[in-house]
């Protein structure tokens, strides 16, 4: 998997009387690292497309599961696979009468330490970005919330709607300025559905709500910006490369990873765990 630059995500702030805090700090050493650095590497696609990929097979494929630190999620992870924990202590929030508190953030690595997935959370519950959808995108269903917090919106009066693993592609310019003329990308993630759809909004937002901290979920390219954040775009040479992807063993196994995740109850801790 391979990206250059930063995607430039479209969205709309809705619903937002506060923004959330800063994003996650770069925290301690990694627990599951690869032994050196990850390599470049070029997105390997099949040799045809498929817009219903079988990801029941890339889960069943998975070695072991991984917990964070403080129980706050879990997910399996396929052979040879491992995890970049970031996770660390953040400063009080005034904003959200919060903190100090330990918030996670988990880089997935695959058996080459590519980067595939990226795990973060954030203190607050009260912002939302709409998200607009392309019509042909690709949504695999997956069900990330304990029955715990499912509950717990229940009786708080804001049910969780369905919950996707959303796959758009496009032009790669749609997504990053920098994109040259005929490079296509794919930007994948986590959305879950909106309990009231606002007007001229997409039902859809990134922001998933886990009790007292909100997480985001993208898949990444092996790529780094300058600020630390994993790049969330994954660029190829074409449409057709781009498409291809979408039909490929090493998407299947994201998606694999994603229909295993799990969000729990978990409290946020005022001190390491």
């Amino acid at each position: 998997m391979t990206s250059t630059t930063a995607a430039v995500r479209a969205s709309v702030a809705v619903l937002a009387a506060l923004t959330l805090a800063s994003c996650a700090q770069p925290g301690t050493e990694p627990t599951v690292a690869p032994d050196g650095p990850p390599p470049s590497a070029s997105a390997t696609a099949a040799p045809t497309a498929s817009a219903s990929p079988t990801p029941s097979a890339a889960a069943g494929a998975a070695s072991r599961v991984f917990e964070a630190q403080d129980g706050a999620v879990r997910f399996s992870l396929p052979e040879g696979w491992s995890v970049d924990d970031r996770s660390a202590m953040h400063e009080a929030s005034e904003m959200y009468d919060n903190g100090p508190s330990w918030l996670n953030e988990l880089v997935v690595l695959d058996e080459d330490g590519d980067r595939m997935l990226w795990y973060r959370e954030r203190p607050g519950n009260d912002s939302v970005d709409c998200r607009e959808v392309s019509a042909d995108a690709e949504r695999t269903e997956i069900t990330p919330f304990s029955e715990e917090l499912v509950a717990a919106r229940a009786a708080e009066g804001e049910p969780i709607g369905p919950t996707f693993a959303l796959a758009e592609l496009g032009e790669a310019a749609q997504f990053d300025a920098a994109g040259e003329p005929g490079e296509w990308s794919v930007v994948m993630g986590v959305v879950t559905t909106l309990p009231v759809t606002q007007d001229g909004c997409s039902d859809l937002t990134d922001v998933l709500w886990s009790g007292s901290r909100v997480v985001l979920l993208d898949v990444v390219g092996d790529a780094e910006r300058e600020d630390g954040i994993p790049d969330p775009t994954i660029d190829f040479p074409d449409e057709q490369s781009a498409r291809a992807w979408l039909g490929s063993a090493e998407h299947d196994a994201i998606i694999g990873v994603l229909q295993s995740l799990e969000l729990t109850d978990a409290p946020l801790l005022d001190a390491a765990p």
